[in-house]
């Protein structure tokens, strides 16, 4: 499989290093929303396998599931004007790096779940109608990412992770560590693709976080 190269654009970092929960998910969702430093679900913080998932899969799910919190909980209470400020001219807007989250999970969802190639998810013109601008980011990005409050970017998030766990459901763990030798970065593992999504939206909750500090209006930070 031909990959375009790391160094291009960020959809090509994702592409290059990538390739060629409903129930769990919600309760890490509403506890950030609505209190992101209030005590989490009972079980969220106990990595591990969960019910209705093979053992290895539930565990990922748990990984998925902890992760979700950091970047809702960065973003917690940001007005719509912050959600779209600009720090310079280079950079991204929370909301489109919170979209870019969600789309994502959906080119992994393609890639793994679906087995399209990426010559064929190129060619998909609802995909890219919808997930084009938030992969790629930059100019596309500033330009049409805009004009919506957090709940339109949760529910965005919610809705494609809810996909996510509908289908791990129906997998098991002979799929999750099947090795992939033509994959892009090598051979690899349906676990390592995953795993890459859960660090990947580690990696930009923390620029979340940075930016969230710089917003008109933001907080100090206690002393």
């Amino acid at each position: 499989m031909n990959l375009p190269g790391c160094t291009l654009t960020r959809r090509s970092f994702l592409f290059a290093a990538g390739t060629s929960a409903a129930g769990l998910l919600a309760p890490s969702i509403l506890d950030a929303q609505a209190a992101p430093n209030a005590k989490p679900s009972s079980d969220l913080n106990i990595l591990g396998p969960k019910p209705g998932y093979s053992p290895q899969i539930g565990t990922l799910v748990s990984m998925l599931t902890w992760m979700r919190r950091a970047p809702l909980s960065e973003a917690h209470g940001l007005t719509q004007a912050q959600l779209d400020y600009l720090f310079d001219a280079n950079a991204n807007t929370i909301g489109g790096l919170l979209l870019h989250l969600a789309a994502t999970e959906t080119l992994y969802q393609r890639l793994t779940f679906d087995n399209v190639s990426l010559d064929k998810l190129r060619e998909d013109k609802d995909y890219e109608k919808r997930w084009g601008a938030a992969m790629e980011l930059g100019d596309d990005g500033r330009k049409t990412i805009k004009g919506h409050d957090l709940a339109w970017y949760t529910a965005n998030l919610q809705e494609v992770r809810e996909k996510s766990l509908a289908e791990f459901k129906k997998r098991d763990d002979a799929w999750l560590l099947a090795v992939d030798k033509d994959w892009g970065w090598g051979p690899t593992n349906n676990y390592c693709k995953w795993f890459h999504v859960c660090e990947h939206e580690s990696h930009h909750s923390g620029q979340i976080a940075l930016i969230a500090k710089r917003v008109p209006g933001a907080k100090p930070e206690p002393a």
